[in-house]
């Protein structure tokens, strides 16, 4: 592995673990481009552009769903530019989101994540998951946004 694709893998773990792990968002403007476009149902209406943006999004998600247990990295790999990474979560619904009542539900979110990256820091990043209770529980919400 080149010496760029070890360091890319370096900053996505660091994201993955401490940014969406441990929900510390003030690591964002080390590990993000001022410009970052991230593609998310966090966002459902579209992406979402840019590191303050994000942090908005995120702190609203992460601040309703807090982690119960320790992320875990299942697979990742890097090749040029781009980092793969792909983890399992568990997060506790504390507090109403999106209009959605407060749960006390612990939800495993199972993703793979497609960043890219430029000067050591994540460009853009693609969210592919199967988080299916997340996805029911959001529904009543979520339906109209996507399916109108």
């Amino acid at each position: 592995m080149a010496d760029l694709e070890i360091q890319n893998l370096a900053v996505a773990h660091r994201y993955v673990e401490q940014f969406l792990g441990k929900g510390d968002i003030s690591i964002a403007e080390e590990i993000f481009d001022e410009k970052i476009q991230v593609i998310t149902g966090l966002k459902p209406t579209g992406a979402i552009n840019g590191i303050e943006e994000y942090k908005q999004v995120f702190s609203g998600f992460y601040d309703a769903f807090p982690d119960v247990k320790p992320l875990a990295i299942q697979d990742s790999f890097a090749t040029g530019d781009r980092v793969v990474v792909r983890f399992k979560s568990f997060q506790k619904h504390v507090k109403d989101y999106f209009g959605i009542p407060k749960s006390d539900r612990v939800i495993t979110f199972h993703e793979t994540h497609v960043m890219r990256l430029a000067n050591g820091k994540v460009i853009e990043n693609i969210v592919s998951a199967t988080n299916l209770e997340f996805e029911m529980l959001m529904a009543p919400v979520l339906a109209p946004l996507i399916l109108t």
